[in-house]
Formats: C-alpha cells, sequence, structure tokens
C-alpha cells in the first residue's frame, strides 16, 4: 500500500513538473479575433480599420446587455440594445452627435454573429443615417475584440 502511495505522489510530482516546464516553454494562445476587411459583409468593420480612424471621429455604441456595459463597455460609449425603446436612445444618440459631430458609428455586442449589434446598427441607420452624415458599422468579433487587444496592453 505504502508503495502504490509513493508511486503515485512520484506520477504527480513529475506530472506537475512537466506541466510547468511546458507553461515556461510554450506561448500562450492567440485570443485575437482573426478579420480580413474585404472578406467581411457590407457594414461590417476590422478593429485593425476602426483604429485607423481618428478616435474623435468614432461614436462607440455598445448593443450588450446595461451590466455589460457598466462593467467594461468602450469609454464614452452609449448604450443603445434591444430593450432600451428608440424614443429613450434617440435623444442622447443624436445629442452625442450633435455635441461632437462624428463621421462613424461602430456598434458592437459581444461576439461575432451575435444579432444585436447588426439589429442595433440597422436600427440607426433606418431612424438616423439616412442623410449620409455619417457612417454605421458593425465591429467584427464584437467586444471578443477589444478585450483581445486590451490583452496586448491597449485600452478599448
Amino acid at each position: 500500500m505504502k508503495r502504490l502511495l509513493f508511486s503515485l505522489l512520484g506520477i504527480c510530482l513529475f506530472s506537475a513538473a512537466a506541466a510547468f516546464v511546458t507553461y515556461l516553454v510554450v506561448p500562450p494562445p492567440d485570443r485575437s479575433v482573426k478579420c480580413d476587411q474585404e472578406s467581411l459583409p457590407e457594414y461590417h468593420v476590422c478593429l485593425s480599420t476602426v483604429r485607423g480612424w481618428p478616435a474623435n471621429d468614432v461614436l462607440w455604441v455598445d448593443a450588450r446587455p446595461r451590466e455589460d456595459w457598466e462593467r467594461n463597455g468602450v469609454k464614452g460609449s452609449i448604450l443603445i440594445n434591444e430593450k432600451i425603446d428608440p424614443e429613450d436612445w434617440g435623444w442622447e444618440f443624436l445629442s452625442r452627435m450633435n455635441e461632437s459631430p462624428r463621421s462613424k458609428v461602430v456598434v458592437y455586442c459581444n461576439k461575432t454573429g451575435c444579432g444585436s449589434s447588426k439589429y442595433v446598427a440597422d436600427l440607426i441607420r433606418k431612424d438616423h443615417g439616412q442623410d449620409g452624415s455619417f457612417e454605421v458599422v458593425v465591429l467584427e468579433g464584437g467586444f471578443k475584440s477589444l478585450a483581445a487587444e486590451k490583452g496586448k496592453n491597449k485600452t478599448p
């Protein structure tokens, strides 16, 4: 019985040492969101493209639940999601656009394909974007792409 316990202890120690060495040698996985602007559907944009625009030309719109926006939304963003009455968000949106006119509105939700950002972007386009004074786009990869970038020591 003692021999069995010592054997198990040896196997555990060996496994722990091997795991530690692997941790030191193997780099962490790449968690970035791969994005090719040319292959995206209309009204979708890569984060790298957004970062090429002047920051003061972009209004960020968070289409996630309020709790997520309050916890880690992009600084200066506004919350517009499926649960907010368009009459409630319309005033804030228009006041932000009038206070500092922007040429780009970037909508994001939790991840690629979540649907909320596309719905909100379509709503903004329908209600406020008919005159062509600004472009409304959906961020490919959603908040996941922002979080991956932040993991590389940048701020959303």
